[in-house]
């Protein structure tokens, strides 16, 4: 079983945000909520580049992202779980490997794992650190099964974001949308479901 980190596990949407937001705000980039949610499962690098350009501005993005995670980690005591996913994880703790297959960065993930208590669920974390592309691209999904010892075929991924949906399924893996898990949902994408939805790799 593999999960995804961010918006999966955790609420950490809030968290990023904020993170991002401030950051981008030192050097003249306004981040709004509206260009977030639009873009949540795009990495943080990627979203300060897209600002910047639309903006017509050119930023340092690794000193931007770095500005982010220090405010992240400062604030990361604040970062809540879903629940329901998090059960799901402890129920089958010591039953099946896990993994977590984040495209986030490894300090903020790690951090969290240590703040939520969730890290001895896990046999294998990776992280984008880890990857040469992120999600939408399968990368990290696979390398996750590479490290559990399993074929992809046999993984089962949960996620809540369209590029990581497409991500486990482009690997051949089965993959859960949880985003029907949650108590309070943001706001309907066009491609969101409104319905959890598990389906195979290559699946429409």
């Amino acid at each position: 079983m593999l999960f995804d980190w961010d918006g999966t596990l955790v609420n950490s949407h809030p968290l990023n945000f904020q993170g991002l937001s401030r950051a981008c705000a030192n050097w003249e980039l306004d981040m709004g909520e509206s260009f977030y949610t639009a873009r949540i499962g795009t990495s943080g690098a990627e979203l300060i580049t897209g600002l910047a350009a639309s903006a017509g501005k050119s930023v340092p993005v690794g000193e931007v992202v770095a500005q982010c995670l220090d405010i992240i980690i400062a604030e990361i005591g604040n970062l809540q779980t879903y629940p329901a996913v998090v059960q799901l994880a402890e129920t089958l703790h010591g039953r099946l490997p896990l993994a977590i297959a984040s495209g986030g960065a490894r300090r903020a993930v790690h951090a969290g794992l240590d703040t939520t208590a969730l890290r001895p669920l896990f046999d294998v974390i990776v992280t984008g650190e880890d990857a040469h592309r992120g999600k939408p691209d399968p990368e990290l999904f696979l390398q996750a099964a590479t490290r559990l010892g399993v074929t992809p075929e046999r993984c089962l991924v949960y996620e809540d974001s369209p590029e990581g949906i497409k991500a486990a399924q482009a690997a051949d893996m089965h993959v859960v949308d949880v985003r029907c898990f949650r108590e309070e949902r943001r706001p309907s994408r066009p491609d969101s479901s409104d319905s959890c939805r598990t389906s195979a790799g290559g699946d429409a």
